[in-house]
């Protein structure tokens, strides 16, 4: 009788983690879009404010989320930004305690954040970014990062990635803490500088 039970019982739990995978959507594997959606269509951007903002489609191919995506922030391109600004936050709806899943940020950091800390990325083994915006230099890697730069060897069960452009004391930073599984995250997010650096970065 205990041995029928016990073969019921596992039955049971095959049935039910068979219905969870094939409920389970698989990874959208699609790259991230190549050009800017059109600003006038609702929702096609997150953060944004004036002429700036993220695009909604390529957050959601390379976090994964859609219906759960939520953000908060913008960007202000003016002449005497709001302090407030220029960051955009991405989270789970469903999971608050996990924080943000990706950070964007702008900020104007000064020429000397190039030796003191841009440099530091490349010499940990960062990946060039090939030439994006005249004068600009740019950095990314796949994995976690410790200091100023990658980690190598290390695993990375966040699907972690990080995309750093600086010019003229100024970086836009895109941290991806928590990527969508089976895609090619470190390709995500310079797929997404690609996109946004033209109108974030100053002088363009």
């Amino acid at each position: 009788m205990k041995r029928t039970l016990t073969l019921l019982l596992l039955a049971l739990i095959g049935t039910a983690l068979s219905a969870c995978q094939r409920d389970r959507a698989p990874a959208d594997l699609s790259p991230l879009p190549s050009v800017l959606p059109d600003p006038s269509s609702a929702g096609a951007y997150i953060c944004d404010y004036g002429d700036a903002g993220i695009p909604a489609k390529a957050v959601e191919l390379m976090t994964g989320l859609s219906a759960d995506l939520e953000w908060s922030g913008h960007f202000d391109l003016g002449l005497v930004p709001v302090a407030t600004a220029n960051l955009c936050e991405v989270s789970n709806r469903n999971d608050p305690a996990q924080g943000a899943v990706l950070e964007i940020y702008l900020a104007d950091l000064g020429e000397e954040w190039k030796g003191n800390v841009f440099d530091k990325r490349l010499r940990a083994g960062g990946t060039p970014m090939p030439e994006l915006l005249p004068d600009a230099i740019g950095v990314y890697w796949a994995g976690p990062t410790a200091d100023y730069g990658p980690v190598r060897g290390k695993a990375n069960p966040f699907n972690e990635a990080r995309a750093y452009l600086f010019r003229n004391g100024t970086e836009i930073g895109i941290r991806l803490k928590h990527g969508a599984a089976g895609r090619d995250n470190a390709a995500d997010v310079l797929a997404l500088m690609k996109l946004i650096a033209p109108t974030l970065m100053p002088g363009t």
